[in-house]
């Protein structure tokens, strides 16, 4: 048979909970149990009594051996509404944890006052039933709201003249008098998120914990020392960061440090180099670190398929554009118009990236497709087996053509832009980065190789290559010098 209780539970879906562990512990955990009573409205530490003010039913705690009682709680049935005086036991007394607030109200229209109290089964101790998730619902310990979840209330005491907070089921959020009227989904929710900080807040420590656990006995088995460990969720690094160091940078502290960095630059150069130098190797490998992994999570998912974001990726770091080339490439500029348009506003032709050898002045074009853009076509054009011979894919054809008609026109283009400086406009190379040369097989790479080895003046890189060549660098400035 379901009850009134068990009906409103399920409205309310996990809201309410016929009994809520997050209590806190006083003083009085260690009272003999050894007390064995029939009465339901007993346990081991007291007893609760029960009485009546006209519509209001009233629940007073009274501890084992003692006179008095100490009201906790009033239901009124005309309302229907609790009515809880919250309390924390402390130094043997209770204790308001507020500074102002005297009551929180519940607006329980299928609250039973029959059947208020029960004892717990895993317990043993007295607890009201029914009340919401995020409720101390002890009576030994005092009832109101969890210590964990108290914070919100304490920002409504800094912001409001109120002494009472009535959770609400529906209606507006507002101040009424001396009453703050709070949802019940509200609280629901920063309860949640409390909870689940306080998850990431035991990850982080448990990181911290794991990294000084090995660093403890690293030397012992001539293991290197390692640092906790940083995962994606930005909440967690930043926890992690302040139990490993004991502070937490900003984006604006770091900003500063590296605005600082700059400016002190020349000279902790001259004062201490090989510090410097230390530094300056530290940060280029970081630096290459994050290039590549920002490198690696773009070929796959949405930015695999998107010019817009590559274009975008090589803009911002020109270094991996430098990795195509064995000589010092400066990017001049990007999305270059290197033959204008005619009088109808068509026939413009447009580089990703107009580059120049920062040795010879030679001019180089480079055109960027996707990792996901076809580097062979997938049926053989002649022969079988490993004789088989594969034509080149129009994604890779056509941005060839593409190309060689932009290194066309650079020459007509830089005697028409002097602002470019002083570049060779007669020897111009080029460069494609598209598609991915590990996702062929041996035929089709063999056809992609005799296709690229007999371009002129063009080289042809897949990402993964360029990929490649970043983590052979990285793994060159890791090396030991010895």
């Amino acid at each position: 048979m379901e009850t009134d209780l068990d009906q409103g539970d399920r409205e309310l879906g996990d809201l309410f909970d016929p009994f809520d562990e997050d209590f806190e512990r006083g003083p009085q955990d260690d009272v003999e149990d050894d007390v064995e009573d029939d009465d339901p409205l007993r346990d081991r530490s007291g007893s609760v009594e029960e009485s009546n003010e006209g519509s209001e039913l009233v629940l007073s705690w009274k501890w084992r051996g003692d006179r008095d009682a100490t009201e906790m709680l009033r239901f009124d049935r005309a309302t229907e509404i609790l009515r809880i005086f919250p309390m924390i036991h402390r130094n043997m007394n209770y204790e308001n944890p507020f500074s102002r607030l005297t009551e929180l109200q519940i607006e329980a229209p299928r609250w039973n006052s029959r059947l208020h109290s029960n004892v717990s089964d895993r317990y043993g101790l007295l607890h009201v039933v029914g009340l919401p998730k995020g409720f101390s619902a002890i009576y030994q310990y005092g009832l109101g709201v969890s210590r964990d979840y108290r914070g919100l209330l304490d920002e409504l005491e800094k912001h409001t003249g109120c002494n009472t907070v009535r959770f609400i089921r529906s209606g507006d959020e507002s101040v009424d008098g001396a009453i703050f009227r709070l949802s019940l989904d509200r609280f629901a929710t920063y309860k949640a998120v409390v909870d689940r900080n306080r998850r990431r807040g035991a990850t982080a420590v448990r990181r911290v914990i794991d990294a000084e656990s090995h660093n403890a006995v690293a030397e012992l088995f001539r293991r290197e020392a390692v640092e906790p460990k940083y995962g994606r969720n930005a909440v967690i690094n930043a926890i992690t960061e302040e139990v490993a160091s004991g502070y937490v940078t900003t984006a604006s502290d770091r900003d500063n440090l590296v605005q600082h960095v700059i400016l002190a630059a020349p000279k902790v150069a001259h004062e201490a180099p090989q510090q410097f130098g230390r530094l300056r190797d530290d940060i280029e490998l970081v630096s290459l670190e994050v290039l590549i992994e920002q490198f690696e999570k773009g070929l796959s998912g949405r930015a695999a398929r998107s010019e817009d974001h590559w274009q975008k990726f090589f803009a911002t770091n020109t270094f991996a554009l430098q990795q195509v080339f064995s000589a010092p490439i400066l990017v001049v500029a990007g999305q270059v118009h290197v033959r204008g348009t005619d009088a109808l506003g068509q026939g413009s032709r447009i580089a990703d990236f107009l580059c120049v050898n920062a040795v010879t002045r030679s001019a180089v074009v480079v055109e960027i497709k996707t990792p996901a853009s076809r580097l062979i076509a997938a049926k053989g054009y002649r022969g079988s087996g490993s004789a088989e011979v594969y034509p080149t894919h129009r994604d890779l054809s056509g941005a060839v053509s593409q190309l060689q008609a932009q290194i066309e026109s650079v020459p007509r283009d830089l005697r028409m832009n002097p602002a470019l400086g002083a570049v060779d406009q007669w020897h111009v190379r080029g460069a494609v980065i598209t598609g991915r040369v590990s996702e062929l097989n041996d035929e089709q790479r063999a056809s992609f190789l005799r296709y690229r080895e007999g371009l002129t003046a063009v080289t042809v890189l897949g990402y993964d290559e360029v990929g490649e060549r970043l983590k052979y660098l990285h793994a060159m400035l890791k090396a030991s010098p010895s």
